[in-house]
């Protein structure tokens, strides 16, 4: 389809049809592998599991970096210029800064493995598994490729790459659970997965940047870098640092339930989670499609259309969120039963608090991209700082009085103070927009 004969949000829901369809594919497989694992290990040992992904997660969010926001941000107009010499510069800086990343995140992750007794209070037995699964981190960021496919319109390979690692995780899984394996080997098989999804992201990213541009790649401006862009390093470590304050809420929330109140709860907290995501992830799979048309309307100075298209998007949003209630209230239960395998006592409120944090997440979604692509990132990170700064103490408060309902709270608590100041400053910006 012609881009200049479909509106900009037309191009955004068309590829954001193509995530949220892989992206189903990969729900659908969770609600079979999750299941085979809990019934083969048990809770606790799931738990166990899952604390030390989230761990390995957290520490790969911490050091690696969002390239693919500059890639786009500041590649985008060099690209549609066809001026591919600079955009090569800043596609080399991407490269150059995700391998740094990390090799960063291995360190610091082996370090805090083996602190993890004092840090988490994990046993010893789990350490020498933790080590195996932190060089993972090696290989968990697919930026550069991801923003690369976005700028050249490629969401369905993407999705294909993304779908590889379900497709072996849940095969993997359904090994384990037909020869009664053991917690480490899942946890292989989650490696494994992330290996998948790195190959398959990184090959697709050569192949685009053999075959889609004219000119050969110089690959000497990874170790020598020719071009000074100015602002770029501001910009990517506020895009960044908005990533990894994100990290905290979501991965380190079931690190804190799991030393709090052990591994069995931290299993129970994070599938629910799980399901709340998963049931609010098409609205917020939008993200992806909104920076590249959110650029073009930005740098063609069409305010009338940005507007007129933002306002579209928060209208499907406000459809989503009357399903995704519904959907809470009569299934939410019924679903975090059928995923663990295992009776969970006030499981209904946990639930409908999470989902209550997921829209206030879909709320956010079209607020964070904006201001970003309107150069208001240090914004948005002054917002999140804040609402960290307060949820470490209201998450530890409120999970210690109220176990993981309060864990749930606390999240709505942090997310709404968000919700507001970035809702508050995007209407002030729009409304000083000029047509």
């Amino acid at each position: 389809m012609d881009q200049k004969k479909t509106s900009p949000l037309s191009r955004i829901m068309g590829n954001t049809s193509i995530i949220v369809s892989g992206r189903l594919f990969n729900a659908v497989c969770s609600f079979i592998f999750i299941p085979w694992t809990t019934q083969t290990i048990g809770l606790t040992a799931f738990g166990q599991l899952v604390l030390i992904i989230a761990y390995t997660t957290l520490i790969a969010s911490l050091t690696h970096m969002q390239t693919w926001q500059p890639l786009l941000h500041y590649g985008s107009t060099l690209f549609h210029k066809q001026d591919e010499r600079k955009f090569y510069q800043i596609l080399a800086f991407c490269i150059r800064l995700e391998c740094l990343g990390s090799v960063i995140g291995l360190f610091i992750g082996l370090v805090g493995i083996a602190f993890s007794g004092v840090l988490f209070g994990w046993p010893p037995q789990l350490r020498p598994i933790a080590i195996y699964c932190a060089l993972t981190i090696l290989f968990m960021n697919t930026g550069w490729s991801s923003g690369l496919m976005q700028l050249l319109n490629m969401f369905r390979l993407s999705t294909l790459a993304q779908s590889s690692g379900t497709i072996v995780r849940t095969l993997g899984c359904f090994i384990g659970y037909e020869y009664h394996l053991s917690m480490p080997y899942f946890l292989a098989v989650w490696s494994v997965t992330q290996l998948t999804v790195f190959l398959c992201f990184t090959s697709a990213g050569i192949y685009l940047v053999r075959h889609k541009l004219r000119t050969k790649f110089p690959w000497k401006e990874l170790f020598f870098p020719s071009l000074h862009i100015k602002g770029i390093w501001g910009f990517t470590l506020g895009t960044s640092i908005s990533g990894i304050i994100y990290a905290c809420f979501t991965q380190a929330s079931t690190l804190m339930v799991g030393t709090s109140l052990g591994a069995a709860d931290a299993a129970i907290f994070n599938v629910a989670n799980q399901v709340t995501t998963s049931m609010a992830r098409p609205a917020t799979l939008v993200v992806p499609s909104l920076y590249p048309e959110f650029v073009k309307l930005r740098d063609n100075k069409d305010w009338h259309t940005f507007r007129r298209t933002l306002l579209n998007i928060m209208c499907i949003i406000s459809i989503i969120v009357i399903v995704l209630l519904l959907v809470s209230a009569l299934f939410g239960n019924r679903i975090l039963a059928f995923m663990l395998h295992h009776p969970c006592l006030n499981s209904t409120t946990v639930i409908n608090l999470l989902t209550v944090n997921a829209i206030l997440d879909i709320a956010i979604t079209p607020l964070e991209p904006i201001l970003t692509v309107l150069g208001n990132i240090s914004y948005i990170l002054r917002a999140k700082g804040l609402a960290l700064a307060l949820y470490v103490p209201t998450f530890l408060g409120l999970t210690h009085l109220l176990g993981i309902n309060g864990s749930a709270t606390a999240m709505i608590f942090t997310t709404a103070i968000i919700f507001t100041l970035c809702s508050y400053k995007t209407v002030r910006i729009i409304t000083a927009l000029r047509y």
